[in-house]
């Protein structure tokens, strides 16, 4: 049986494909000989290994990382071959690149540069975790996709992500929650998103989830593929499904889920499998904290959507194990909730599990939100964009939420001392 969208999806994809795509000469017409996209990931211990991705035309046949401990690659730098594999668009044809270093020594900066043995990029700069860490920041970013009056398209996006950085330039990575582009089928806008955030992602990693609009294109809906293609990512997921995935950092436990059933049902039920693999994975987890990252928020603002599904698919397994903070997006609007716990508002952040959606770090923003039963602080960003600073500490995280100027918007903590898993399951 053919699957149906429902109305409201329907309506959205027309729009979607009436709206002008980034004219080529600020996103690009495709891929050369030179490495661009560098991106930097993690699919091991972030300690001891790093994961960077680029892309090049078809002209290229290899790939090389070239690294050293230090500032400087050296002549006769050490080197370790990428995994190449195409990749089309409605661009045409480019050719992507990967390649995991190992064996690295753990609280140590390296200089890399990535290409074919004669075109090489600029020198980057990473640097791998201190095993023993118990204080450190990342930062958090919504949906950076573009809107119709970013000129350039994705202004917005490149101004924030590199306020937030120069502001912040101790975070050890990036967390993107879902719709980075507008058009996820389409090259033109990944290419300006790679554009907008290049020295920043070849510098950090980012750890991404998937949102609704990865899987546009067109005015049916599909896997996101493009994002899949384009981010090296763990494949500890269900069936190694890789939309689907968690990682430690120090103290810090990231379970990033695929909250799009909405765009996924015509394939099969996808959360089924995840809420099976959460709750494994939150049971093997040591850590003294618990994040989790997802795109469509549980206790959202917009006032025409509920996401009963998502909150009655992952919310129980997540307090079930004291996740101490869920991330959503969607909304381009910023809401915290309540300590929550089974649906209802609880006295002290030991008792629940806080819901926060982040707000937009693009251009695109929303009228219709508002703050809601259980949210403690509600604010819609229509003037600037924003974006997260999370600080971790042994007994304290703590949250800021900032304008792109810098300009403080909400802050928060959740004190370790008080907190204890709930036991009452």
């Amino acid at each position: 049986m053919k699957y149906r969208h429902s109305p409201a999806v329907l309506v959205l994809l027309l729009a979607l494909t009436l709206l002008p795509a980034p004219p080529a000469d600020v996103a690009g017409s495709g891929a050369t000989p030179v490495p661009d996209h560098i991106t930097l990931t993690w699919t091991g211990d972030p300690a001891t290994s790093i994961t960077i991705s680029w892309r090049t035309d078809t002209s290229v046949t290899a790939g090389f990382v070239q690294y050293q401990p230090g500032n400087a690659i050296p002549h006769g730098a050490p080197q370790v071959k990428a995994e190449a594999r195409d990749f089309s668009t409605d661009l045409g044809t480019s050719r992507l690149f990967s390649a995991t270093l190992v064996n690295l020594a753990p609280n140590r900066q390296y200089s890399y540069r990535v290409g074919d043995g004669n075109r090489w990029s600029e020198m980057r700069s990473f640097s791998t975790a201190d095993p023993k860490i118990r204080s450190f920041k990342f930062l958090v970013f919504g949906d950076s996709q573009w809107h119709l009056n970013d000129n350039p398209p994705y202004l917005p996006w490149r101004n924030t992500v590199h306020n937030a950085y120069n502001a912040n330039p101790d975070a050890r990575f990036m967390i993107n929650v879902g719709d980075l582009v507008d058009w996820g089928q389409r090259g033109a806008h990944w290419n300006a998103w790679f554009a907008a955030a290049k020295g920043v992602i070849d510098r950090i990693p980012i750890m991404p989830a998937s949102g609704n609009h990865e899987s546009y294109g067109s005015r049916d809906t599909m896997r996101p593929k493009f994002w899949t293609e384009q981010f090296t990512l763990p494949r500890n997921g269900p069936d190694g499904h890789s939309n689907v995935y968690s990682f430690d950092y120090g103290p810090l436990h990231v379970v990033v889920l695929d909250s799009q059933q909405e765009e996924q049902k015509q394939y099969g039920d996808i959360l089924k499998p995840q809420v099976e693999w959460l709750e494994a994975d939150l049971k093997a987890s040591k850590a003294t904290w618990k994040i989790a990252v997802f795109h469509r928020p549980p206790y959202g603002v917009h006032i025409k959507r509920n996401e009963k599904e998502i909150r009655e698919a992952f919310c129980p397994v997540l307090e079930k194990y004291g996740v101490d903070i869920v991330f959503g997006a969607h909304d381009h609007g910023i809401a915290r909730t309540y300590p929550v716990r089974n649906g209802a508002r609880m006295q002290r952040t030991s008792e629940g599990t806080i819901y926060y959606v982040v707000g937009h770090s693009g251009g695109k923003v929303y009228k219709d939100i508002e703050k809601k039963e259980l949210h403690a602080f509600f604010h819609n960003p229509v003037d600037h964009p924003n974006y997260l600073v999370v600080n971790v500490g042994e007994k304290q995280m703590t949250v800021r939420v900032m304008k792109q100027d810098g300009t403080l918007i909400d802050t928060f903590s959740v004190d370790k001392k008080k907190r204890s898993r709930p036991t009452d399951y």
